[in-house]
This record gives C-alpha cells, structure tokens and sequence, in this order.
C-alpha cells in the first residue's frame, strides 16, 4: 500500500469500487454492424455469455437502430429489459466505427418502480372506494335526514288526533253517536303510530337478525274483515274503490304469526292508498299446498325500474311528491318478515300502470276445534305487573277470556298470592336483567308451574336467554289479546299433557 496516496483518494477509490461491484459492470465494443469486438465485464448475467470475436449482437442490440450516428453521441436507458428478461441501466456512447456500451444491474430499481406502480394503483383503487363509500353515507346520512324530517311530522300527525278527539270525546259523553265517532278516530290515529313504532323497533331488530315469528292461530276471514274496517275510511277519502278477494280454498283457521302477517298487509295495502291518486286497490288471498298467497295491486302512478332497484332499502320511499307519508321501512321490513316466515315478497311496476306486490307464506291449516275462540275456563293465572295500567288492561282480557286471576303489583303481593296456588304465572320484566333473580324468588317459594315472561324487546338473545333461565316463554309488548291468548293457552295445553 502506498503510504504517500491522500486518504480521502483512497477513500474515494475504494467507494467506486464498491459501487461498480453492486451495479455488475459490463461493457462492450461493436462495430457498425452489430458485430462483436471487445466485451469485458459479467456477460452471464446480461445473457451475453458464451460469445466471441464477431458474434452478430442485432438481436440482443435492437434499441440502437435508428440512434444518432455522429461520433460522440450518447445515449442513456435508465430502463431496459434485456432479452433473457434482465433490467439494467444502460450508457452508450457513438464511437467512430461503432459503439462503447456500459450495462449496469438495474433490478432494484425496477422492483422499486414496480413497487411504485402497485401502490400508485393501489391508492387509486382506495380513492376509488374511499369515494364510492363516502357517497354510500352522504346519501345515507341525507336519507337518514329526509327520514326525521318526516318522521317529526308522522309522529305529531297521529298524535294530534288522538289528543283532539280525546277533548271531544269527553265533550261528547252524551252523545253516543259522536262519542264512537270520536273513539274510532283515536284507535285510528293509535293504530298508524304503533304502526310507526312497529316498524322503526323491527328495522332495528332485523339489523341485528334477530326478529322472531310466533305461530298462533289465525282466522284469515276475521283478519281480512279488520283490515278492510281499517282501510275503508282512507280509501273513501280518497275516492278509490277498495276490493277484498278470498279465495274459497282459505281454511278458516291457519297456524301463523297473526301479528307479523297483519303487519306486512298494513304496510301493503296502506302502500298501496298512499300512493294511489284515482282507481283502486285490490287485496287477494288465497292458499295451496299449506302455503297462503296474498296479493295487492293498485292503480297507482307505478314506480320505475330504477327507484324499484332502491326501493327495498331502509328510509327509501318512491317519488310521490309532497303526499309520501311514513318512515320508509314498510317494504324493507315486509320482505325481511315475509322471508322470516318462509316465503318471498315480489314487487312488479311499471310507470302510468300501477304496482302489484305479491307475497307467499308457509301457513298450515288448522283444524277448527284447535282454532277456535280461545278460552281459558278454570285457569288460574298469577299476574305480577307494576303498571296499573297495563295491568287493568292484562285483567280485562284475561277475565273475559275466563281465567281466574290473581293480581300482584309487586313481587312481595305475589308470593303471598301462591297460597292460592295458581297454575302459571305471567310476569312483566321492567328490568330484564332481574328475571333470574324474579324466577328463583318464585321457584324458591314453591311455585313450580310455568312462568311466562312480558318483555319488550322482540329479539332472539332474550328469548334465549329467558328460556335458558326456564321462564317457559316470551310475549313481547305491545300486547295483543289475540296472541297472549294463544300463547297461555298453548302454555297450559304442554303442561297439561306433561301431567
């Protein structure tokens, strides 16, 4: 080593060096055709390997054709890919009979440029989505807007009806003619805002999957005959003409969910008024095969193949100007039950040519001696409810069913009334997570009939949970005589053939 070379030099040489070794160096010598005359360097890995002293480079030297050809020109490729698939960087340089090339290794930075290129696209894409969500939620959030606007004036609208004719009816007392006048008016205005609660709770429980169907039995001429009851007014006001078609073959009893079948036809038919300006609706029913098919077709405005693509989803309602009314959910809520119960619910439109929705359940008959006029003669039933007026309400339609009934507003009045030892408790849950405690309580005191709970959450988790904890079943609020009927009945019948 000489000792006299300046350190930095040294340094500097023994950089480029270093260098040269990472980019494998290979350099050449042409002539003007193409053919070889020095190469130097690592050939292999360029796929130059294995010539000699005039091998013919035009295949592997395309590139150059048609370059400057004035002595001194020069050319750089930060870029290439060789034949044998390799990247390098090439430096060339027009000599006076040929050409002096330089190949560099140049694979990092092809993958780094390859790298580049994905994430460039990569990013594209994520914009892509990034857009097309945020639309997703704009137009959800301004659906959501358009639903509480609405739903501010839905919920006053029905509220001002009964609070109105509340007034009259205590000024009416003596007039019995406008006293039922007026308490029409208000079930009227009570039934459309349940019909609201109903649909707002169930959109929520059908997100979470967890609505359940309760089979009772059902009288499908009586269902028919309540709806029309309900709907007859709004169509008179309207003008339209309302028909009702039953079908011969309809058993008079069905084993069904009542109450989620009352409810996807409210939905339906009150669809069908609300967007129906002239004509009518037309409500069938028929059933095969333990299977009910159920029809209604209007004369409306039609809804056209684009708003019909939207229509099933939540807070989506067709265009129907300023006379739209309701949340939004009856259809998207309809065809979830629909499903739920084992059937489908179809939608056929077309603009200026009204709307038919059609919809089939599985529905087995029932006979008429199982489905007839529930009684509950010689039932003794405990009733554990706080509310007085829930409980006055339970009392009436529990009595008139003729059950003997035992009254408890509180859990202490309930375990003095087992003296009497009733055969099946009904109990309400204000506070859901105490039922353990509440029926362990009852089971300690020595009560060992079945215990039906009240609840008022409709969802499959509950459910579970209640029957985990050997409650024997779950009826959910609002309460319907026709199904807490059934449902002790049903109750009553298991633990009687038990015995």
């Amino acid at each position: 080593m000489n000792d006299n070379v300046d350190p930095i030099e040294r340094l500097q040489g023994y950089l480029q060096t270093a260098r040269m070794q990472g980019v494998k160096p290979f350099y050449l010598l042409i002539d003007d055709d193409f053919r070889l005359r020095a190469p130097r360097g690592q050939a292999r890995f360029y796929g130059f390997d294995g010539l000699s002293p005039d091998s013919d480079l035009s295949d592997q030297l395309l590139f150059l054709v048609g370059q400057d050809q004035d002595p001194g020109a020069t050319l750089h490729l930060p870029m290439l890919e060789l034949p044998n698939g390799t990247y390098c960087e090439l430096h060339a340089i027009r000599l006076k009979n040929g050409w002096g090339l330089a190949f560099c290794d140049a694979s990092i930075q092809q993958q780094l440029q390859a790298r580049y290129q994905q994430m460039a696209h990569e990013l594209a894409l994520a914009q892509y989505q990034l857009k097309h969500q945020h639309q997703q939620l704009q137009e959800a959030n301004e659906a959501k807007s358009r639903f509480i606007a609405r739903m501010s004036h839905e919920f006053r609208t029905p509220l001002s009806s009964i609070l109105g004719f509340t007034e009259l009816a205590h000024e009416d007392m003596g007039d019995p003619w406008r006293l039922n006048a007026d308490l029409e008016a208000i079930s009227r205005g009570a039934n459309y805002l349940l019909s609201l609660v109903d649909n707002l709770l169930d959109h929520a429980v059908l997100e979470q999957g967890e609505l359940i169907i309760h089979p009772t039995s059902c009288e499908p001429y009586r269902l028919i005959d309540d709806l029309e009851q309900l709907f007859q007014p709004a169509a008179h006001q309207k003008g339209l003409s309302l028909a009702w078609w039953l079908d011969a073959g309809v058993p008079d009893h069905l084993w069904i969910d009542e109450v989620r079948l009352r409810q996807v036809m409210v939905n339906l038919i009150g669809n069908a008024i609300k967007f129906t300006q002239e004509g009518g609706i037309t409500v069938s029913m028929e059933w095969h095969d333990e299977r009910l098919k159920v029809q209604v077709e209007d004369t409306g405005s039609g809804i056209s193949e684009s708003e019909q693509a939207r229509l099933f989803e939540a807070f989506m309602q067709a265009d129907a100007g300023k006379s739209a009314r309701g949340a939004g959910l009856g259809l998207t809520i309809s065809r979830e039950i629909v499903r739920r119960m084992g059937g489908d619910l179809t939608l056929r439109s077309r603009p200026g040519r009204g709307t038919r929705i059609r919809f089939d359940i599985k529905a087995p008959a029932r006979a008429g001696s199982e489905a007839g006029k529930v009684s509950l003669e010689g039932m003794r039933i405990l009733l554990l409810e706080q509310d007085p007026d829930i409980r006055k309400l339970l009392t009436i339609f529990l009595k008139t069913a003729g059950a003997e009934l035992l009254e408890a507003g509180g859990q202490q009045k309930a375990l003095e009334l087992l003296s009497k030892k009733p055969q099946l408790a009904l109990c309400h849950l204000l506070d859901p997570p105490q039922h353990r405690l509440l029926l362990r309580v009852l089971r300690q005191a020595g009560f060992q009939g079945p215990v039906l709970a009240i609840g008022s959450q409709d969802d499959q988790d509950l459910l579970n949970e209640i029957l985990r904890a050997g409650y024997a079943d779950l009826i959910t609020t609002p309460i319907r005589r026709t199904e807490l009927l059934a449902r002790l009945t049903e109750v009553h019948s298991k633990q009687e053939d038990r015995a």
